[in-house]
């Protein structure tokens, strides 16, 4: 019984030092950054995510634009001006 409490004893000290020692000090952290200044940065200023997300938008924004340049191209995007009543808007 004392062996296993002595056991367990140097056991949480143990586990209490090294928690206490850890890396998370002003020079570990410092360390870190330094290594990589932007880790979350693709380009000058957009994540990952910002790129995917543009890239996204402008597809969308080509499609649409795609669909007006196919209504001018049948004359669809406007009435006939040869009817000879006038067509109400």
């Amino acid at each position: 019984m004392t062996r296993t409490i002595c056991v367990l004893s140097v056991v949480l000290a143990a586990g209490f030092l090294g928690g206490c020692s850890g890396g998370d000090t002003a020079s570990g952290r410092d360390a870190m950054v330094r290594g990589n200044l932007s880790p979350d940065l693709d380009t000058l200023y957009q994540r990952p995510i910002d790129q995917d997300n543009h890239h996204v938008l402008t597809i969308d924004e080509n499609y649409r634009q795609l669909n007006e340049d196919w209504d001018r191209l049948w004359l669809l995007d406007r009435p006939s001006r040869l009817a000879r009543e006038r067509v109400p808007r």
